[in-house]
């Protein structure tokens, strides 16, 4: 059992589904900054907090907190970027995903 994963699982799960810290912390009725501690390993949830977190996430408690998920999946910069993009208005993400489209065929020519 390796419950160092925990954090990491946490970080990693939560962004695959695109929710925030303050999401989390929302549906969890804790502060953001409570989530965020979690996931820096600052602090441990509650069994109960925990338990909760698995049902918001979809995986399973043991899942949750033993398995070796890929930390390398996003990095922190990556994760940054994300946040920033989910929190802007449906407009602008899709001037965003339009400016990538051109990137890419422009890339595609070269």
């Amino acid at each position: 059992m390796n419950i160092s994963d925990f954090p990491n699982n946490l970080r990693v799960l939560r962004t695959a589904r695109g929710y925030t810290q303050a999401y989390m912390g929302h549906k969890l009725h804790i502060q953001r900054q409570s989530y965020y501690n979690y996931e820096n390993g600052q602090r441990s949830p509650s069994l109960e907090i925990t338990s909760s977190i698995a049902e918001i996430l979809g995986v399973d408690l043991n899942t949750l907190i033993t398995a070796k998920l890929p930390a390398d999946v996003l990095t922190k910069e990556d994760l940054a970027v994300l946040e920033d993009y989910l929190s802007l208005p449906p407009k602008a993400q899709a001037d965003i995903r339009l400016q990538i489209e051109q990137l890419k065929m422009n890339s595609a020519e070269s």
